[in-house]
């Protein structure tokens, strides 16, 4: 047995050593939904009248008709604890109760309650599993299911799901097609079902190799520092700093910051997804704002990247560079290294007493605090750090909550 442990919410999130390997039952689900059938869905046609004002020709129609998806099919791999025999389950999700969830948690309104979360419907009615949906994210949701009537949500496990996405290109890049218009995805969710010590340690060796390799790679194409005459960029960080940082990208605040365990939860969670899916974790993770990938780069962001770092080889296009894990990492490397650039570029002009004591304000940072900074920036850009005081600005919320979640993270020591 595991030594107890609590989520963000103070549910115990303890497991039992299972009698069958998980990760190989992980796998097992998963080659079950891609070799299986693709997903239905059903759309309608919408028309709506052109605004006016609208720039139009003579040949512009007044009426706009276009498609819209208004069900989709979704499908569960269940794991029964009891045999370890693993089926496939597919239910109907109305698509305006997703917008509606997926509104209401990028908002953080409360969206608790069976009525506020989608409702899976059976694909065939006579199917008795009943589906409960405990956290609501699309592909990453946490799902639980049990026979109905019967009190046995113990014993079956949702170890992966299909899900419908839009087609967008290079973001989903390596996915099944579904049509044109849509693709089938294959993830494997978090749930407290496969919280434990080996998922954590599985997903701890996953990340230290692929950040290890990336700096490997950018060090052995020589790819020097913007900001460091002489020095490459892979010496101006740790690999830690950027373990800690990517982490960071996926935990949510409100979760990390009021847990009494310092993140200690968040950042597992984080790790057993990277544990489950592997170079695919967070592939399809994009932000209102148009971050994606597993280092949430913005796309504007990567192609300055590319184009000021030739010699990294870095993938030209945006989408399919951010999303595939490798590559991003690398990329996050550079986009450290080029912020810190443009603090370092401010302090040059040693004849001006102004910037001499920027450089000596910069300078007296210890390391810890160097990362701190580095840290704001990747989350707002230069300004984030003020020259004249020497300090992160404090009047931006998300960047001070960010700053934080990043202590929590590195006091864990999770890679020491």
């Amino acid at each position: 047995m595991i030594a107890t442990q609590v989520n963000a919410h103070g549910e115990d999130i303890s497991s039992a050593d299972p009698a069958f390997n998980i990760m190989e039952k992980i796998n097992e689900a998963r080659s079950l939904l891609e070799k299986s059938n693709g997903l239905g869905y059903d759309e309608h046609r919408v028309t709506a009248r052109r605004k006016n004002g609208a720039r139009q020709s003579d040949r512009t129609p007044p009426v706009i008709s276009r498609r819209v998806l208004y069900r989709q099919q979704i499908a569960l791999a269940i794991l029964d604890k009891k045999t370890g025999c693993i089926i496939e389950k597919r239910y109907w999700l109305d698509t305006e109760e997703i917008i509606r969830a997926n509104r209401m948690r990028n908002t953080r309104e409360d969206n608790t309650g069976p009525a506020k979360m989608p409702r899976f419907h059976p694909y065939i009615a006579s199917r008795n599993f009943e589906v409960v949906v405990n956290w609501w994210n699309t592909f990453n949701s946490d799902l639980s299911v049990k026979n109905k009537g019967q009190d046995n949500a113990e014993q079956y496990v949702v170890l992966a799901n299909k899900y419908l996405i839009p087609n967008r290109g290079g973001s989903a890049h390596g996915s099944h097609r579904n049509g044109s218009r849509y693709l089938d995805i294959v993830y494997v969710p978090y749930s407290r079902a496969l919280h434990s010590e080996a998922m954590i340690d599985a997903g701890k060796a996953f990340l230290n190799n692929q950040v290890a390799q990336a700096f490997t790679d950018l060090r052995e194409k020589q790819v020097k520092s913007r900001g460091y005459s002489g020095r490459l960029a892979t010496d101006t960080m740790s690999e830690n700093f950027i373990k800690c940082l990517l982490i960071n990208e996926h935990s949510d605040p409100g979760w990390m910051l009021s847990t009494k365990d310092k993140g200690r939860w968040v950042a597992e969670r984080f790790l057993i997804l990277l544990a489950a899916n592997g170079e695919r974790a967070f592939r399809f993770s994009d932000s209102r704002t148009g971050a994606l990938g597993i280092a949430q780069i913005m796309p504007e962001t990567y192609a300055h990247v590319v184009n000021i770092y030739p010699g990294a080889d870095l993938i030209g296009d945006v989408d399919r560079g951010r999303a595939e894990m490798a590559n991003a990492i690398k990329a996050s490397i550079l986009v450290c290294d080029d912020l810190q650039s443009a603090v370092v570029r401010n302090m040059r002009d040693d004849s001006s007493s102004f910037q001499q004591n920027y450089r000596r304000l910069f300078d007296a940072k210890s390391e810890e605090e160097v990362d701190e900074i580095r840290a704001a920036m990747y989350n707002g850009g230069p300004k984030k750090y003020i020259l004249a005081t020497g300090s992160i600005n404090p009047r931006v919320q998300e960047t001070v909550s960010y700053v934080k979640k990043f202590n929590f993270i590195r006091s864990l020591n999770m890679f020491e």
